[in-house]
């Protein structure tokens, strides 16, 4: 397979493994991963769900989150096999790690519904999942050679950090939550940034201070992030992470002025729970894309494609 297809075939690995994310921030911000009881099908006797309006306890988005979640998988051991021989060892190694990491993912989020899933299980899911994420951007920037941003270095550690330190808190959400008193889980356990006050249901409020602490740090990470690209000529991906943020930024206001209670999803609105979910996976996405794109091409990279593009002809 020649680069311009393995290329598009990599953006699509990675396009869906960031919508499987996407989803799931979903499905945990409406409460729908327990309205699909069996796996693969949504029901012993049934494969697909009914439609369904609304946002809450929608069979639909489950059902949908582990269709595009298959489709990521398939695709991204597609990439692994047809760049096996490529010259850029991240092209090699990258998407096998991804596809490790995804599968294991995938595990986890069905043992979810068929079983009781200890929290170490729990935040090895999301974590896997996101680290997925950056290494199937990583591999589709790695074949797009000559995007590479300048300063590269400083860029790629404070890219780096940010992603790192974002994974630290969103894993620390599912550690703290509490249950509801409708018996779901506390909205602080999906992919969000912190409420901005204590969740009187959640647990530990030193760790609940030290999540909104190292949301503080993020944001200006983020924002340090965007200038830095945005001198490096990225101005899209600059404007995407400040956008970005600025959005969960208020939403968390609208949140925080509407009231946090007991009730499910804390009493947040669906869509804005949703929307709120879903902003935190772009902004860990755009996180990603500034990392791979800091990364730096490999020694030998040109003379090898040359020569691998000599042995075709």
């Amino acid at each position: 397979m020649n680069d311009s297809r393995l290329t598009k075939l990599s953006a699509w690995a990675m396009g869906l493994v960031f919508v499987t994310i996407l989803l799931g921030s979903m499905v945990c911000a409406t409460d729908s991963s327990s309205t699909c009881p069996a796996w693969p099908a949504c029901y012993p006797d049934q494969i697909a769900p009914q439609l369904q309006v609304g946002w809450l306890e929608n069979p639909v988005i489950e059902f949908v989150h582990r269709a595009i979640a298959f489709a990521g998988l398939v695709l991204t051991g597609l990439t692994g096999w047809f760049g096996r021989r490529h010259p850029d060892g991240r092209v090699r190694v990258l998407p096998w790690v991804a596809l490790g990491c995804a599968v294991g993912s995938a595990v986890f989020g069905m043992m979810i519904i068929l079983f009781t899933l200890p929290l170490l299980l729990g935040l090895l899911d999301l974590g896997l999942a996101l680290v997925a994420l950056l290494l199937t951007t990583t591999t589709y920037l790695a074949l797009r050679r000559g995007e590479m941003l300048a300063d590269a270095v400083p860029t790629r550690r404070l890219a780096g950090g940010a992603f790192a330190l974002l994974v630290v808190m969103h894993l620390l959400g599912s550690v703290v939550a509490g249950t509801t008193a409708t018996g779901t889980g506390s909205f602080t356990r999906c992919l969000s940034w912190p409420l901005w006050t204590m969740v009187e249901i959640d647990g530990s409020p030193a760790l609940q201070g030290l999540r909104m602490a190292m949301a503080v740090v993020a944001a200006g990470a983020i924002i340090a992030l965007a200038e830095r690209v945005r001198r490096a000529g990225a101005g899209g991906l600059a404007l995407a992470l400040v956008v970005s943020l600025i959005v969960e930024l208020g939403l968390g206001m609208i949140i925080l002025g509407a009231g946090i209670d007991a009730g499910q999803t804390n009493g947040i609105q669906a869509t804005i729970a949703v929307g709120y979910s879903v902003t935190a996976v772009v902004i860990m996405w755009c996180v990603a894309f500034a990392f791979a794109r800091a990364m730096p091409r490999p020694t030998g990279h040109s003379a090898a494609a040359s020569g691998a593009a000599a042995t075709r002809r």
